[in-house]
């Protein structure tokens, strides 16, 4: 496979091993890889990414690889948005994968094809190979077009990236923020969730490249293209996953994509899937958020 590929790695040995031994059949030729340093007040870290620079130095297929190793730990926003940014001054599209997430190999083809196709469409940001529901999504083609981005697995190009503002402008300016609105939300609960959670990433509360990716793209009224099945797997719902240890339960099996592609017929938003986005991920609908509820109080007691 010829398309770029990113691998973002920090701490975690064997979800290193997992995600190398899912690579081998793929085997991609060029590899850019991130490592962010160890925590200083974290006892016994700096020998868990030595561990996995040591694996990554000796991948199992013959490829050209380039290495953006950090000496000190930069955290999840600034280490992996700055990753993202050296990865595509480079190379101008490709496909980016991070420790936890193992992908089959037709989520490449996916994106190697979808790369392709959508080069030129400006609205179009990135291209995801999750939507985190069990079961597939409830669309007629291969994949639909949503306001939503899910970042365990994807694809992007340079000309999207290039709008990312880690300043989250697009909130903190009312009229912009006004405009997002009403353009993105369907309903109360989403705008007030989503104003109190880019606070939090104002104020430091989350330390998050993906919401403020999330955000660039709404502000700028793009879409991102959403498979009907899942391509990837994650496999960070335990206690070393810094982003994701709070998903526990919601693990979700990875599918095949058989091709050729069924391509929808109009660049369009999908209200279905944004729907599903909102309702079953982000802020939740009534009888979603009392299961999410419950099973956090399960996981506490």
């Amino acid at each position: 496979m010829n398309t770029p590929v990113l691998l973002i790695h920090f701490n975690r040995p064997q979800s290193t091993r997992r995600q190398i031994e899912a690579l081998k059949p793929v085997a991609p030729k060029r590899v850019w890889l991130l490592c962010d340093g160890p925590r200083a007040d974290h006892p016994g870290e700096a020998e868990k990414v030595a561990e996995v620079r040591v694996l990554l130095e000796n991948l199992p297929w013959e490829c050209e690889v380039k290495r953006l190793y950090r000496d000190d730990n930069l955290g999840c926003f600034r280490s992996v948005s700055g990753g993202i940014t050296w990865f595509l001054d480079d190379c101008g599209a490709g496909i980016i994968v991070e420790d936890d997430v193992i992908p089959t190999p037709s989520f490449f083809r996916f994106c190697e094809e979808l790369l392709t196709r959508y080069a030129d469409s400006s609205e179009v940001f990135a291209i995801s190979g999750h939507h985190r529901r069990p079961k597939p999504l409830v669309i007629d083609d291969d994949y639909g077009f949503s306001n939503y981005f899910e970042c365990w697995g994807w694809a992007t190009w340079k000309r999207a990236w290039d709008h990312f503002d880690p300043t989250i402008s697009g909130w903190r300016d009312k009229k912009n923020w006004d405009s997002i609105c009403c353009r993105v939300f369907k309903n109360l609960r989403a705008r007030l969730y989503w104003t109190w959670m880019f606070g939090q990433v104002d104020r430091n509360r989350r330390d998050t490249w993906a919401y403020r990716f999330l955000l660039t793209i709404w502000k700028h009224s793009g879409c991102v293209i959403i498979p009907r099945l899942n391509l990837t797997e994650n496999i960070g719902f335990n206690d070393e996953g810094t982003q994701t240890a709070h998903f526990a339960g919601l693990e979700v099996a990875a599918s095949e994509q058989s091709f050729p592609l069924c391509h929808p017929q109009a660049l369009a938003i999908d209200p279905k899937i944004d729907h599903w986005f909102e309702d079953g991920t982000h802020s939740k609908s009534f009888p979603v958020r009392l299961r999410w509820l419950s099973r956090k109080a399960r996981a506490l007691f």
